[in-house]
């Protein structure tokens, strides 16, 4: 993923993420593990009930599902990916975090187009 670009979220597997968002970096993070992650905004933002929350979410962490293929660079669209909602409130301040301080919400895919997520091409 690069700063400033923005990609496009969706998801075959998820009845919430499978309207198409806008899906930007705020920051990339690792896991205790190594494994590189990200911290990113979608827009517009997710109805935060099914979680038991009261306000929308509009920040998730992101990883991809696949071994070979990761967020940074991207090599190969669509990425499939894990979607998680942070369990802590200070995720931005930090470099590494571990799979304790997340909720596993959904799986989906990042596309490089509006037009690609929409159809869910997977070319």
């Amino acid at each position: 993923m690069k700063s400033g670009v923005d990609y496009y979220l969706s998801s075959l597997e998820s009845y919430q993420f499978s309207p198409v968002r806008v899906c930007h970096l705020l920051k990339r993070l690792q896991f205790d593990t190594g494994k590189d992650c990200a911290l990113v905004t979608v827009h517009p933002p997710v109805n935060g009930q099914p979680w038991g929350m009261v306000e929308d979410l509009d920040q998730f962490v992101i990883a991809s599902r696949h071994q070979g293929q990761g967020l940074f660079p991207i090599s190969k669209f669509p990425v499939f990916i894990h979607i998680a909602r942070p369990l802590i409130d200070d995720v931005l301040h930090r470099e590494q975090i571990t799979t304790s301080e997340l909720e596993n919400v959904a799986w989906g895919e990042l596309y490089e187009s509006h037009e690609k997520a929409t159809n869910n091409s997977l070319e």
